[in-house]
């Protein structure tokens, strides 16, 4: 992260980058004035695609030594950033965490469905938009610091659900402190594997490697159990 992660401001333009992206996706996955997954699904996956292609000819204009570097922080590290970017990107971690803790118990609510959530007193739309926003600021501060380190989001609060239940007052801290768990574990068998080399790889690539299987046999775990019920 020496390259990108080195300073406070890019931190900040990190978070901000990841809020206006969000807003792009919530605004254009809109259809009648309302949310549609579907449509922000795609909206996502193209604004995604826009992003390589701009990610890709940064690779090319830096000079070799910071492309290097870049391509580095692209496959997710920890343990070489500034101490003013670490402060930074705890305290807006931080903030982002609490906020969606604040929000666990209108997410319990938004799980019901628009129509139920709406019925009991909940404002869906500006509730909705507060807990996407909370969420990309977080990851935009978490990305700013490690990179893009894949899996862990979609494999601990599987788990975790398993542990400690649907809640979300319980679950979403519960996830960002075994996530966090999760994630000093892999870098630091990834140092302790490759040590007889005199090297470490990127976090990133152990997640990627340990979760990609893992998560493909939760996947098939969790619909076990429908299918046999339906026999």
């Amino acid at each position: 992260g020496e390259a990108l992660g080195g300073a406070p401001p890019v931190a900040a333009g990190a978070v901000a980058g990841a809020v206006a992206a969000t807003a792009i996706v919530f605004g254009l996955g809109r259809i009648g004035g309302r949310l549609v997954p579907e449509a922000a699904l795609l909206v996502g996956i193209v604004f995604n695609a826009f992003a390589a292609g701009v990610i890709t000819l940064l690779k090319m204009l830096v000079p070799p030594e910071q492309a290097g570097r870049l391509m580095y922080w692209l496959l997710g590290a920890v343990g070489y950033e500034a101490p003013g970017t670490l402060a930074l990107g705890a305290a807006l971690v931080l903030l982002s965490v609490g906020a969606l803790v604040a929000l666990s118990a209108r997410l319990n609510l938004l799980t019901l469905g628009d129509e139920e959530a709406a019925s009991l007193g909940l404002d869906v739309r500006r509730d909705r938009a507060a807990v996407f926003f909370a969420a990309s600021a977080a990851t935009g501060a978490a990305v700013a610091l490690a990179g893009m380190v894949g899996f862990v989001g979609l494999i601990v609060p599987h788990l975790v659900r398993r542990v400690v239940g649907p809640d979300h007052r319980l679950l979403v801290p519960a996830s960002a402190l075994f996530g966090a768990a999760f994630l000093v574990l892999a870098d630091a068998l990834a140092r302790l594997a490759f040590l007889p080399l005199g090297t470490e790889p990127p976090v990133g690539a152990v997640t990627a490697f340990l979760g990609g299987p893992f998560f493909l046999w939760l996947l098939r775990r969790t619909g076990r159990p429908e299918a046999e019920g339906a026999r």
